[in-house]
C-alpha cells in the first residue's frame, strides 16, 4: 500500500484533532510544543501518472512498487496549532470543556 506525504501528514492531523477532542472534560491538559517527525520516504519519477517526483511513506516492509526510486529519511519539525492560530491543547485547565475559537 502506498501512503502519499500528504495522507501521512492529513492523518497526523487527524490524530491530533481527535486526542484534543477525546480529552475534553479531563482534568490534567496536554499542550502540544512541537511535533518531531521522520519517515521513510520514496521518491519516485511519476511520468507514466501523469508526470512529477511523488513522495511515498514506505510502508514497514521496506518495499516500494513500481519505477526505480530512492529511499530517503525526511524528517520535519512541526508545530499544531488551531484555525484561529492558537496553540493545541488536550482538554482545559480546570477539566471544563475548553471553548471552541467560535463559542
Amino acid at each position: 500500500m502506498e501512503i502519499g506525504l500528504a495522507a501521512a501528514l492529513k492523518g497526523l492531523r487527524t490524530e491530533l484533532a481527535e486526542a484534543a477532542l477525546d480529552a475534553e472534560g479531563d482534568p490534567v491538559r496536554l499542550l502540544v510544543e512541537s511535533v518531531d517527525l521522520e519517515l521513510q520516504v520514496a521518491v519516485t519519477d511519476a511520468t507514466e501518472a501523469g508526470g512529477g517526483v511523488k513522495f511515498w511513506v514506505v510502508s514497514l516492509d521496506g518495499k516500494v512498487s513500481g519505477s526505480t526510486a530512492v529511499t530517503h529519511t525526511v524528517k520535519l519539525q512541526l508545530s499544531a496549532e488551531t484555525v484561529a492560530g492558537d496553540r493545541v491543547r488536550t482538554g482545559s485547565r480546570d477539566g471544563r470543556r475548553t471553548p471552541a475559537a467560535d463559542d
